[in-house]
Order: structure tokens, then sequence, then C-alpha cells
């Protein structure tokens, strides 16, 4: 798997920190799985604040799994920007995406 990044800002969107994880095991991808389902109805449904909220909330948690854990909850809402956020995540399913391929 290509290494992916995470890249921690300050205040005035300097980066301070970069986060890479390499490796993904076969249980979390079903998270991911899960996750991008849900990327997808926020996408093509009407969907409330609650459901929204509720995505962003998972997809955080989701994120310290897959970088096991080298920051925190309160680290990632801190110091990452919702624009990095998302593109991580598009990485991490690229990263699945990328090794379905190859089988």
């Amino acid at each position: 798997m290509k290494p992916i990044f995470i890249n921690f800002t300050d205040e005035n969107g300097e980066k301070t920190k970069t986060f890479t994880t390499c490796s993904m095991k076969t249980g979390i991808v079903d998270s991911i799985f899960d996750i991008a389902e849900r990327a997808e109805k926020l996408e093509t449904s009407k969907v409330t604040i609650s459901e929204v909220r509720a995505f962003n909330n998972d997809l955080k948690s989701l994120i310290l799994e897959v970088f096991k854990y080298q920051f925190s909850f309160d680290d990632l809402n801190e110091q990452v920007e919702q624009e990095e956020l998302m593109k991580v995540f598009k990485d991490i399913c690229g990263a699945i995406g990328s090794g379905l391929k190859k089988n």
C-alpha cells in the first residue's frame, strides 16, 4: 500500500506536523466501506444535519483507527482542516481500490 499522509496545521494554515500510515488490516476495510457508502448517500440524497454530524464524527474515528491512534480526536478536531480530512478519506478509499485492482 502507498503511504497515506495527514497534515496538521496551525491557526494560520501553516503545516505543523505530518503523520503517515502504510498499512490497513482487513478488519478496518469493512468500516471504510460503510463510511464510503454513507458518503455516497450524503452526496445523492437529502440528509439532516444530525446525519452529517454523525458521519463526520464516524469519519474522524475511522481516521484515528487507520492512523493507529498516533494522535487524539481532539488533535484532529483542532489541527486538521475539513478539506484535509476529506482528502485523507479519498486517499484511504483509493488505497483500497488500488489493492482490489491488483487481485
